[in-house]
């Protein structure tokens, strides 16, 4: 790929001297380090002592920065940068933002697999040297469904299009990979039937698994980061209100939602006697709210023994609380602009996907809102 640099030199202080050496069958001659970012001009110097000793460091520096992987044929508006520290540089960055806890473990165990797999040859070279194959075989590896495929592809990419930004790269790899398509995850809504026997069953077994799915269709926040997290300084005095910040909530927004009777009465019961705001609403204690999971294993044991019971079917889900009050809203209202903005999404295109994946809006139904002359 490479021929190891030679010095080209004469006794004549006035000529230039230079390394020379071929890439991939093209001849280059360099005079300086500025390709690498360093300053070596072994042609500014006025005695033939300085200039050889500059010349040594000069190929010296070519000789490991090729042998690293590194390519002059990479734009001079890139950054050299070792794969390596690019990934623990955008890490780095990224745990020290504020984002979710979720996200933040998702990125920690992507960088320890793609590090993991990788040779150190590989992990040694330039970013903007990072041949295609080592990336699609990594990713192929999580080929065992299509959405975790997509995950990993997704995630990845984030480090990758972190590093274009910076100039390590002129492209993101993880694009010209190859694409999935997941399956959608069915969270099948609930009958009025469903719902009572589900949330009467939690209440007596699972009670703060019973209040969380209780706002969960009550409020339409999502579970296990928007109601998880709750303290008693979110609800209002008069316990009518919920109110986010937009640290508080995935739409990144300050975000306010009633709450209806039927919640006010529990949350009341649940919060009887506690004054201090930032006591977390399941375990009363001040900023300290039960780990991450805590939801899901909660739902996993509850839903085993709710589906030998026969009052749960295999795609109900903790999930389909907020998805059966969204069709129940929906259903009510026939306002997909009001929908919206219980559910927070970021445009309506999401929300009348959300009701077409559940089978509550299509092409035909579409048609009742077209407009009449």
């Amino acid at each position: 790929m490479f021929t190891d640099p030679k010095i080209v030199t004469t006794n004549d202080i006035k000529i230039r001297s230079y390394i020379s050496y071929y890439y991939e069958g093209k001849r280059f001659r360099e005079y300086n380090a500025k390709k690498l970012n360093a300053d070596i001009n072994p042609n500014f110097t006025v005695s033939l002592p300085d200039r050889n000793r500059l010349l040594n460091k000069l190929q010296y520096e070519f000789k490991k920065a090729l042998e690293l992987g590194w390519s002059p044929l990479t734009p001079n508006n890139e950054k050299n940068k070792l794969l390596l520290d690019a990934m623990n540089e955008v890490l780095s960055d990224k745990l020290d933002s504020p984002y979710s806890e979720t996200y933040k473990r998702d990125l920690s165990k992507l960088h320890e697999q793609f590090i993991s797999f990788l040779p150190k040859s590989v992990l040694n070279q330039y970013v903007s040297n990072l041949d295609l194959k080592f990336v699609e075989l990594f990713l192929n590896q999580f080929k065992s469904s299509n959405r975790h495929y997509m995950n990993k592809r997704r995630t990845l990419s984030v480090f990758f299009s972190e590093m274009v930004r910076r100039g390590y790269s002129g492209k993101n790899l993880i694009l010209s990979t190859t694409t999935q398509k997941p399956k959608s995850v069915l969270h099948d809504v609930y009958s009025s039937e469903d719902l009572k026997a589900v949330l009467q069953f939690l209440e007596g077994q699972y009670p703060n698994l019973y209040l969380c799915c209780l706002i969960t269709y009550g409020c339409l926040l999502r579970p296990h980061q928007e109601i998880r997290l709750l303290k008693r300084g979110n609800i209002s005095k008069d316990f009518t209100k919920i109110q986010l910040s937009g640290d508080e909530n995935k739409s990144g927004r300050v975000r306010t939602v009633h709450i209806p009777d039927y919640l006010k009465l529990k949350l009341e019961k649940q919060l009887s006697g506690i004054d201090d705001k930032e006591a977390n609403i399941f375990t009363l204690e001040s900023n300290t709210a039960f780990n991450s999971d805590y939801f899901k294993t909660q739902w996993s044991r509850a839903k085993m023994q709710m589906a030998k019971l026969g009052i749960i079917s295999k795609n109900q889900t903790i999930y389909s609380f907020r998805h059966t009050a969204a069709v129940n809203v929906y259903r009510k209202s026939k306002d997909l602009h009001l929908l919206q903005q219980l559910l927070q999404h970021s445009n309506m295109i999401v929300t009348l996907n959300y009701l077409r994946g559940l089978g509550e809006v299509n092409d035909e139904r579409l048609k009742e809102f077209l407009p009449e002359l």
